[in-house]
């Protein structure tokens, strides 16, 4: 908790807002606190608020036009809308306009202080540049020196402590299931189960079933009761991979279980009651799905209380190399062959490679180059590149663009021209690497 923080708090009942600004106070927030929209907007042109909490319904100008007017006078506040008329329609529409949260009326102070102080965590870390001295280089299997790494070793330490739903952006193989994995470990919930679900796997007829159980007939072939992937994380956390691509129609009852934590089996009447924390990841832009209709704009505002990227390979400078070398100490050791060290022209194509399946990829390179070198030094050949393919002269991008044609070659060769195969081998989409051929005959 930050004593700098400050926060504006908005509500015309002075029975609600006089308690929690005595709270925030004495919580050590600087508290501005007003009854009404106009002095709202008043307050936010004179100063700058790190959290703003709003409530909805207010005499003249109300909760929605408030956060409106905060988005024109320039206002960055993370706002947490607050209503005693709480409608999924209302909370969509306050979280288009910025809103980080969403609290019904009546709810404990403890559950808005939470609130709050998630907030400012989070903007503490995103804040400003990071300093890279005394910074750790591991977190719960993730490696990495870099600025972009350690904002997001910062995020997670930020958000686990909380309950708010996460979405987890990043291309295909970036570790958005480690990122998962350490705010789980981190949590309050790191003794009771994290489940994992990858919605890309699960065969559409089957989703509402996998994620929410089954009665006994429910459907042919269910010929006893079965729990679904809510139930059995109950009191733990709910990992959705992929969450893009869940079908439209389960995404109703999904968006029920996350914000009211209640659900029934399929086939079954008797509702049911979980503590569930959702994190849901996925590696396209949500909000395209929802322009075309494939994602339903409700759920999408519920996942995306708290996003966290993770930053592709290409954009984290020299962590490639220290990946490469926890990749080659760990595999080394797994495979039970005697400890190496990269050749100065290997590092070079390491840093010159634009790694398109990340840092999947890489340690794919580091496991076939731990099984062909039989000396000390890991050298070209043993990645499968060639001599020369990344050196210091010439344009740079072009360098990385024939290091990745010549990934492509290989990955094709080795699969004896099956895409998919060879897409997989890339630890790629089949449509990525399609555009990348696409690229290539142009």
């Amino acid at each position: 908790m930050s004593g700098r923080a400050t926060i504006l708090l908005v509500d015309d009942e002075p029975l609600m807002r006089i308690p929690l600004e005595d709270r925030l106070r004495a919580t050590g927030y600087e508290v501005v606190s007003v009854a009404s929209g106009e002095e709202a907007l008043e307050a936010v042109r004179g100063r700058s608020f790190d959290v703003a909490v709003v409530d909805l319904k207010l005499p003249g100008i109300d909760g929605l036009d408030v956060l409106r007017g905060m988005k024109q006078a320039g206002s960055d506040a993370d706002a947490i809308v607050i209503t005693a008329y709480g409608t999924i329609d209302a909370a969509v529409e306050a979280m288009k306009l910025g809103a980080r949260d969403f609290l019904t009326k009546p709810f404990e102070t403890g559950a808005l202080l939470a609130a709050v102080e998630r907030c400012v965590q989070v903007r503490e870390a995103n804040r400003g540049p990071v300093s890279l001295a005394e910074q750790p280089t591991q977190t719960y299997g993730m490696v990495g020196r870099s600025a972009p790494m350690q904002r997001v070793f910062r995020l997670i330490g930020a958000v686990a402590q909380t309950s708010a739903t996460i979405i987890i952006q990043g291309e295909t193989g970036t570790g958005k299931e480690l990122v998962a994995n350490a705010i789980h470990a981190c949590s309050q919930r790191r003794d009771r189960p994290l489940i994992k679900v990858n919605c890309a796997a699960m065969p559409e007829a089957l989703v509402e079933s996998e994620l929410f159980g089954a009665e006994r007939g429910a459907f042919t072939g269910a010929d006893r009761r079965r729990k679904g992937r809510f139930e059995l994380a109950h009191g733990g956390t709910l990992f959705l991979d992929e969450v893009d691509e869940m079908p439209l129609l389960p995404q109703a009852k999904v968006l029920r279980a996350i914000q009211e934590g209640e659900f029934e089996r399929l086939g079954g009447s008797e509702t049911l009651h979980v503590d569930v924390r959702i994190i849901a990841a996925t590696k396209v832009d949500l909000r395209k799905k929802v322009d075309a209709g494939t994602f339903r704009e409700d759920l999408y505002y519920r996942l995306n209380v708290l996003p966290i990227a993770v930053p592709p390979l290409r954009e984290r400078g020299d962590d490639v190399i220290l990946l490469t070398e926890h990749f080659l100490s760990m595999l080394c050791e797994e495979y039970g062959r005697s400890p190496k060290v990269l050749a100065p022209s290997t590092a070079m194509w390491l840093r010159a490679h634009t790694f398109p399946g990340n840092v999947r990829e890489l340690k794919n390179l580091v496991a076939r180059a731990v099984t062909l070198c039989e000396g000390d030094v890991v050298c070209l050949e043993h990645l499968g590149a060639a001599e020369g393919g990344a050196g210091p002269a010439g344009d740079l991008a072009a360098a990385r663009r024939d290091a990745e044609d010549r990934r492509i070659e290989q990955a094709l060769e080795a699969a004896g021209g099956n895409k998919t195969l060879a897409a997989q081998m890339l630890g790629i989409s089949r449509k990525t690497l399609w555009e990348k051929l696409t690229r290539r005959r142009r």
